[in-house]
């Protein structure tokens, strides 16, 4: 698809040919469509390519080898905020900052244009040396990196514009300060992982120099305990009221029917949901295949006919033809596969209460833990329960069968040495 298939008048085509990215303007719209935007999409976000366009000649770029990414976020931050270009569209900021960044995404995969070399604050700078240092000393998951980036962040905006000279001074009653502050709406649980990774970057800072004494220990502990929660499970009764509530005649209805009965009938985490591919239903041999997650084991069980055919109805008649090999993808243009574990509990927790249930904790991991106290219940040792909820360490198999104690204590323990 070229420019010409979405736009008719000859002088707004010719305004998409100017320089200094004229030239990539019908591989950008094709790109597009490859993508799944729909036409009205695909026009709307070529005019903002044409807005950066522009904005980058009125800069002195002539070709996109005088082009950083970095003009892409003073574009964003810097020109749309008092944008007052006489264009289409030019007012409207909807959309504008991943229509920009979108098309310079583009750029880069063609090898046409360089990204920004270097942060573009201090506290970039700094976190991005750490955050290389998780990833090449630490040897950390990419998920893992991207939630200290994201608990780190308030911290270093803390510091205010000097960030290396303010950790020079830092003294541990700072950091007890904003961990109160920081920690006054959180639960346990998310003040746990608040300090985590703040701990590590003042180790961290303490190794490279930017602090004169090892402030982690300032950081203060909170104490918990696994076993301690209010059970999260969802019962048989409100797992099927769930599933009976949704309306399975629209592709967003089959699609979260199918995924709430994977998290119903197999305990699996959101994760592994997400992450199903079409290559892990093996249909000849009735069977299904979960991916190891979190550390944990490869899950391999029987395909049931009735999540056969859930996921049968959802691949003929909700999944959009998309070229991903994910099962589940989203339901809007652009087609893509669900962008993580947390769209999986929010989907689930939304159908929840559209039905009704209420529990203390909503989302994909009250299945699971719903699921462990059903086998229980039904008898099977916790080594099997262990396997079916593909832990590796048997401790863990505990949290999640702590919904009922009096039948935890006739649980069998398949342990030859007990």
């Amino acid at each position: 698809m070229v420019l010409e298939d979405l736009f008719r008048c000859a002088v707004e085509l010719a305004q998409f040919r100017t320089p200094p990215l004229g030239h990539e303007m019908d591989g950008f719209c094709d790109w597009l469509r490859c993508e799944g935007f729909s036409r009205h999409g695909m026009r709307r976000r070529l005019w903002h390519a044409l807005h950066f366009n522009q904005y980058l000649r009125r800069r002195g770029a002539k070709d996109c080898q005088s082009i950083e990414a970095g003009f892409a976020e003073r574009f964003i931050t810097e020109h749309l905020p008092l944008c007052r270009c006489k264009l289409r569209y030019a007012g409207r900021h909807v959309g504008k900052p991943s229509s920009a960044r979108s098309f310079i995404g583009y750029l880069s995969k063609r090898g046409l244009i360089a990204p920004s070399s270097q942060p573009s604050t201090p506290q970039q700078q700094i976190l991005q040396e750490y955050l290389e240092y998780l990833k090449c000393e630490r040897n950390l998951a990419e998920k893992t990196i991207e939630q200290h980036q994201l608990y780190l962040t308030p911290f270093l905006e803390d510091l205010g514009a000097a960030p290396a000279e303010s950790l020079r001074r830092l003294s541990p009653e700072q950091v007890l300060s904003f961990c109160k502050t920081n920690a006054q709406d959180k639960g346990p649980s998310v003040r746990q992982c608040m300090q985590g990774p703040l701990r590590v970057f003042l180790s961290f800072c303490f190794k490279r120099g930017y602090l004169k004494r090892d402030l982690a220990q300032a950081v203060p502990k909170i104490r918990t305990y696994k076993m301690s929660g209010v059970p999260r499970g969802i019962s048989d009764e409100d797992a099927l009221k769930t599933l009976e509530n949704i309306e399975r005649t629209t592709p967003v209805g089959l699609r979260d029917f199918a995924i709430i009965q994977l998290l119903h009938t197999y305990g699996v985490r959101g994760g592994h949901v997400r992450a199903l591919k079409l290559e892990d239903i093996q249909w000849r041999e009735n069977q299904i295949r979960f991916a190891a997650h979190k550390g944990g084991k490869q899950i391999v069980e029987p395909l049931f006919d009735e999540v056969g055919e859930s996921l049968l109805e959802y691949l003929r008649c909700g999944r959009p033809q998309a070229p991903y090999p994910e099962v589940f993808l989203t339901t809007r243009r652009p087609f893509r596969p669900l962008r993580c574990p947390a769209t999986v509990s929010f989907l689930v927790a939304q159908r929840m209460s559209q039905a009704g249930v209420s529990r203390p904790k909503m989302g994909s991991h009250a299945f699971r833990h719903g699921f462990a106290s059903r086998m229980l219940q039904q008898g099977q040792s916790i080594k099997t329960i262990a396997d079916l909820l593909g832990h590796r360490n048997i401790n863990t198999t505990f949290i999640y069968t702590k919904v009922d104690l009096e039948t935890l204590k006739q649980a069998p323990l398949d342990w030859p040495e007990v």
